[in-house]
């Protein structure tokens, strides 16, 4: 004979496979890492940019990540490369979502306070699966450690990324194509290379 108990957990079960079975999680709409930073679902391109600037303002480094896709790639300015002489491939040889993300963390480490702002130079076709947007940036770091400490950094260049649209609608970053533009400064790859490991 089974118990009201029983019959009670018995029909709790139920229920529970039954809406295992019927409902799928939907996407969260809110910030990957479940914070209250500033970002938004990536519908446009120029979104993908306000979420990188939120991410690094915030010092978030897996909203940050969120920005890139899982084939990411970044590639240096050639003077770049050049300058870094012999560390060249050790700083920036085969750049992956992964190496971004790592290299924020350790630039968070070292940040009181970062800030970044794009001018557009060349606008995207959004009608299209992939797209590419070039922008004048200007990062500024103030830096509490390491190499610059108590200074205000600016990092200056000419990124374009180019961006692709998933099935579900979100904009990101599948390669970033950074050059510099301005002399005096040194572009955001110099920064990455200097965070890598």
């Amino acid at each position: 004979m089974t118990t009201p108990r029983a019959a009670r957990l018995g029909v709790l079960a139920v229920c529970a496979l039954l809406t295992g079975c019927i409902f799928t999680p939907r996407e969260t709409d809110g910030p990957p890492d479940g914070g209250t930073t500033n970002w938004e679902i990536p519908i446009t391109t120029a979104i993908v940019l306000q979420n990188l600037a939120a991410a690094l303002e915030d010092e978030n480094p897996s909203n940050l990540k969120e920005c890139f896709t899982e084939d990411y790639r970044f590639h240096v300015d050639p003077q770049d490369s050049l300058d870094a002489g012999t560390e060249a491939e050790e700083r920036y040889a085969d750049w992956t979502r992964d190496d971004e993300e790592h290299a924020a963390s350790r630039m968070f480490t070292d940040s009181a306070e970062i800030s970044v702002a794009f001018t557009t130079v060349t606008q995207p076709d959004e009608t299209q699966p992939e797209t590419s947007r070039q922008e004048d940036y200007t990062l500024t770091i103030t830096y509490e450690s390491g190499a610059h400490i108590n200074e205000e950094v600016v990092y200056k260049g000419r990124a374009t990324l180019w961006m692709r649209r998933s099935d579900s609608g979100r904009w990101a970053i599948f390669r970033w194509v950074d050059r510099r533009t301005v002399q005096g400064y040194s572009t955001w790859g110099v920064v990455r290379g200097d965070y890598r490991f």
